[in-house]
Parts: structure tokens; sequence; C-alpha cells
């Protein structure tokens, strides 16, 4: 029994789960990432819950800082240009008490500009317990140069720009900057703020729970790596058919899908995406490249384990190559060695040309040009006069020899070779043709030899036919003897004409002849075969002539045979259709009927020597018949087939019609 663990519902199971966890961690760096990249988070930021003892507080106030000291900056200068005049009214939008949750007092050499609306708002000290009371402020006396207040991570860039609005103040000058904490305002600090609240409560349980799912990844990966390529049977390693793909390919394709991923969210980063829209574009991109990474990764495990990673490697089989081709014969070695010497001597060459400028280098790598050219041609036209010498072999002409001294190098091994075939393939058919010499022969001779006592055997049987026989047992002998001879004679005959025919030892007296009128003939003689047999003949003749060129005697042999066929083969008490029909030209005779026994033998089989439907041999076929009709068949110049559907039996043959 095999390792369930193995089964393709755990695999399928674990491959899920490692995508789910694999989409949980890049969710969760994704965030990291982009709350890293708004400034809204930083490692400072850890263990704290408020947004105004964050870091992005204090950038967003830096920021705030910035516009404040260009508004500032407007209102002193008394002709502003239409642009600065569009700012500045933005900025008093800005900054305008009824739309700000910042506030601001600032004196500079005895000028106070301020959008704090109490009593006293030009008492310092009044104005500073009213920005304490606020919650979050700072205090800048531009007098002692130094700071004051609750805001935390108050970095250089932030103090900078408070310094960059006193560059020529007086002695009394400062800076008030509050920020009321309860944010009654929709400005942008109560818009970071609302971000930062939505999005800071998911850092903590998000770290944690991406460090939870790539542990867990992890973990799947693995139990995919060992079950990849088993299953529950048995321990013998699956593959897939990109499995059997070279290792080259597969690392082309992982190259090409990483390249394309690049590019790909190198062009998303031009665009700006709000924290929602990246985290399901990110998911998005690791459900994609996670189905085609993982499948090239596991292809290249299950190429480890069945341990084909080197052979289906194009590396792999390119070093084989070079190896197997090394163990060669010696002139192989030899081929190696001066190629080595060639490209040695043109790496030399082309160096003295083209790195010295010797003329002698151009002159050099000229002359190799030339010889390697020259060889190669000579080398391609003697495998163009090999493959054609090759061809007159394949095309019958055995006699065919190379000369041996035209060629040179492998060329000259492979007419050697080919003419040691050749040699051979020579020497097979005169075997061939000997010994069906001889076996036509034999045929010949012991059919003549059988023919004469044969002959003897059934005169002697008419003979006794002729006397008085009382005895009923002898009449019964005589006449299975006589029926036995009487078999034995045709399969004499049979045995004589295929001998005649397989040496070519027949001669055909052609003539025009009424297919028609033949059939008639024959088939009149076998009607009383199939009555007694059940037989039903449906002939299907034309009416006119049909007229064809052949052998009279030899195709009234052909006719009978097929005749013959189906009175000892067919079905009893079935019919067979016996049809003449003339197409385009072509006149053809064919018979169907029913096979008494199942037929298992190829249809071309059926019209070899000896072979029988009747694989019992329980009728009294010779197995030669149908063998005789297609050879006299195709001595006249017509053509005979078999055709086989299930035990329906039909024979065909065809000759050309001739006019009258």
């Amino acid at each position: 029994m095999g390792n369930t663990h193995y089964s393709n519902a755990f695999k399928t199971v674990a491959a899920l789960l490692q995508m789910v966890f694999l989409i949980i961690v890049i969710v969760v760096f994704s965030l990291m990432v982009n709350l890293f990249g708004r400034s809204m988070f930083t490692l400072s930021d850890v263990g704290t819950d408020s947004f105004f003892d964050s870091s992005y507080y204090t950038n967003i106030l830096s920021n705030e800082l910035v516009d404040l000291g260009n508004y500032l900056q407007l209102q002193g200068v008394r002709e502003r240009s239409e642009k600065d005049t569009i700012k500045y009214k933005q900025y008093k939008m800005q900054f305008d008490e009824e739309n700000s949750n910042l506030y601001y007092w600032y004196e500079n050499s005895g000028n106070i500009r301020s959008n704090i609306e109490i009593e006293n708002k030009y008492q310092k000290k009044e104005i500073l317990d009213y920005a304490k009371s606020l919650g979050s402020y700072l205090y800048y006396d531009d007098s002692r140069i130094s700071f004051e207040g609750n805001i935390k991570g108050k970095s250089y860039y932030f103090q900078r720009n408070i310094l960059r609005l006193f560059q020529n103040s007086g002695e009394n000058g400062g800076l008030i900057v509050a920020v009321d904490m309860h944010l009654p305002k929709d400005d942008g600090i109560k818009e970071a703020a609302d971000t930062y609240y939505t999005y800071f409560p998911w850092i903590e349980s998000g770290v944690f729970l991406g460090i939870l799912s790539a542990m867990c990844f992890v973990l799947f990966i693995i139990y995919l790596t060992l079950a990849t390529g088993r299953n529950d049977e048995d321990e013998k390693i699956r593959l897939y058919r990109m499995d059997y793909l070279p290792m080259e390919i597969l690392l082309t394709v992982f190259l090409l899908y990483i390249s394309i991923l690049f590019a790909f969210c190198a062009k998303l980063g031009q665009r700006s995406w709000d924290i929602a829209s990246s985290l399901i574009l990110a998911g998005t991109l690791v459900v994609i490249s996670d189905g085609v990474l993982l499948t090239i990764y596991l292809s290249l495990v299950r190429k480890i384990k069945a341990d084909i990673f080197v052979s289906t490697s194009l590396l792999g089989w390119s070093v084989r190559t070079v190896k197997k081709r090394m163990r060669l014969q010696p002139y192989k070695r030899g081929t190696v060695i001066r190629m080595a010497f060639i490209i040695a001597a043109a790496l030399f060459f082309a160096g003295e040309a083209f790195g010295r400028g010797q003329w002698w280098g151009y002159a050099g790598l000229l002359a190799e040009i030339i010889v390697a050219g020259t060889y190669i041609l000579s080398q391609e036209n003697q495998r163009m006069e090999i493959l054609s010498g090759i061809t007159e072999i394949t095309n019958g002409n055995m006699d065919y020899k190379f000369v041996e001294s035209d060629y040179t190098g492998e060329c000259r091994i492979m007419a050697e070779k080919i003419n040691n075939i050749g040699m051979g393939l020579s020497n097979a058919v005169e075997e061939n043709l000997k010994s069906e010499r001889l076996k036509t022969e034999l045929i010949t001779n012991v059919s003549h030899d059988i023919k004469t006592p044969l002959t003897s055997i059934i005169n002697y049987v008419n003979l006794i036919k002729m006397e008085n026989i009382q005895n009923e047992k002898i009449q019964n002998y005589v006449d299975i003897l006589e029926k036995k001879s009487m078999r034995l004679k045709q399969l004499t005959e049979d045995l004589m004409e295929v001998s005649k025919i397989s040496s070519g030892n027949i001669e055909l007296e052609m003539q025009t002849i009424n297919m028609v009128e033949l059939i008639y003939q024959t088939g009149g003689e076998f009607n009383e075969i199939f009555e007694e047999k059940g037989l039903t003949i449906i002939t299907r003749l034309p009416k006119e002539p049909v007229m064809i060129f052949a052998d009279g005697s030899r195709l009234w042999r052909v006719v009978q045979n097929l005749y013959n066929n189906a009175a000892k083969y067919a079905l009893k008490d079935t019919r067979v259709y016996v049809e003449l029909k003339v197409e385009e030209g072509w006149a053809e005779f064919s018979m169907k009927d029913i096979s008494e026994q199942e037929l298992e033998t190829a249809p071309d089989d059926l019209s070899e020597r000896f072979v029988r439907g009747d694989e019992s041999r329980g009728t009294e076929g010779s197995g030669l018949g149908l063998s005789i009709a297609r050879s006299l068949t195709n001595l006249m110049g017509g053509t005979f087939e078999i055709h086989l559907d299930g035990d329906l039996f039909t024979v065909s043959i065809v000759f050309p019609c001739i006019g009258l």
C-alpha cells in the first residue's frame, strides 16, 4: 500500500494553501513598504499608539510648517505676481482659523501675525498658555535660539524650516505653533490622522500574521517538494510532458517571466496608487507569479527525482555528444584535433591581423579561409556523390560500387561501408533468388513425380468402377478413393500452375473477352454446387457486353477460383452477390458472401499461398485458389483486392475496358 500523504488531494490542498500564505506574506510586505514609503511608519513608532506621538505626525507638521513659512513670507510682500497671489490665497484658506487645526503666532521685528483669536493675542505668555491648552505645541524663541514643546521626533529638517523664518529677525522674534488634538476641523492634519488610525492597528497583527504565514509557506513548499511526482500507489516518480523539456528552456521561461514582471512593476510604479489598490494589485500578481514559478520549480524537482535533470539538458546532451564522439574511431579524434588546430590558427592570425595590424596575419587568415572553404566544398561534393550512390542501391542497382580512392576522410570510410552493405545485399538477394528457384524446382519435380502415379491410380479406379461390384463397402471405398485422387490431382495442377507463375514460365494468349458472357458460363457450372449448400446467387450484370483484353483460359480460371472459394467457405443458406459494373473505363467484377468461419486473417494474407480462412483446415481447400487468382490477374494487367467487414468477405478484380 502506498503513502496516502502523497495523494493528489493532499497536493492540491497544499498548493492552494501555500498560495494563500504567500499572498498574505506579500500583502503584509506591500502594506509595510507602502507605509514606510509614505513615511507613515518607522521603526521608532513601534509601541506607539497615538498619531501625535508618531513620526508621521512630525512629517505632516513639518510639511505644514513649510507652507506656513511660505505664507508668512508672502504676507510681507506688497507687490505679488499673479502666481504668488494665487499661492497666497491658497495658503490663507489653508491656515484660516475656521479651516485649520493648526494655530500659529509669529513675531518678527515687532510685527505679529497669527490666526489665534483670543483677547490678549499680543501677549506671548497668554498665547503660549493657549497653545499648551490645545495639546500639541511648539515654541521657538529666536532671542535664545531655543525650542520648547511636546512634539516628538523633531528632525533637523523640521527645525530648519522654522529657522528659515528668522533670517532677518529682531531681538524678540519667535514662533508658536499649536495643533488642536481634538482635530475638530477637516484639514490635512485630520486627514492624515484618519489614515493613520485606519492602517496602524493592522501593523502589529499584520507583522505577526506575515511571519506566521511565511513559516507556513515554507512548510508547504517543503511538502510539495517531497510529494511532487509521487502518488498513493507506489514510489515510482510520475512525470508530465513538460518535465521532458530541456532545463534551459524552463530557465529561459523563468528569466523571461521575471523580466516581464519587473518591467511591468516598474511601469506600474510610475503611477500613484492608493493603499487598497496596491494590495489588490500585489495579490493578483502573486497568484499569477506563484502559479508560473511553482510549476517550473516542481518540474525541476521531478527532473532531479527521476534522474533526468542532466539527460534532458541541452548542455548535458552537448557534453555527452562530445564525449561519445571522442570515444569513436581514431579518425573521429583526428577530426577533432584538426578542428582544434584550425580554430587555434584562425584565432592566432585574427589576433595578429586585427590586434597588431600585421599584413601576414591578414594573408594567413585569408589563406586559412580558402583552404577551409575548399575542404568543406570537397567534403560536401563527396557526400552528395555518396547520397546519389545510396539512391542507386535503394532503387535496386545492387551492383553499384563506389571508387574508394576518389574519397577522403570520413567519406572514404562511408564509401567502404556502403560497398560492403551493397555486396551483402547483393549476396542476400542472390541467395533468396536461389532459394526461390530451388522451391520452384522442388514443386515442379514433386508435382511431376506425383502426377504419373496419380494418373495410374485414377485410371485403375475407373477400371474398378467398370466392374460390377456387388459389395457396398467396396463400392464406398472406391468412391472415396476416386474423390481423394481427384482432389490430389487438383492440388497437383494448382502446384504446377503456382510453379509456372513464380518462375515466369507461363505464356499468355491475350485476346478480347466478353466479361459478361464468361461470368454467365462460369456461374452456370456452379449452380448445382451452390444449390446443394443452400447458397442463393444474386447476379447483377450489365445487359450490354463488357469487353476486356485478357487470356480467356486464365481469366476463366480466375473467375472459377472465386466461385469455388465461395462454394467452399460461404455460410450455408445465405446469399452470394455477384456483380459486374463499369465505371470510368474500368470493369470491376466482385463477389460478396458471408464467411462460415470467423475471419481473423488480414485481407492481404488471404491471397498468399497456402493461407486459408478456415484455420482448422476442416474444408477441402488447398489455400492456393486465391493466390493463383491474384497472380494471374496481375499478370494479365488487372488488379485483385480483398476486403473484410466482420464476416462479410468481398473479392474484386478490375480490368480496363476496351471498345468494341
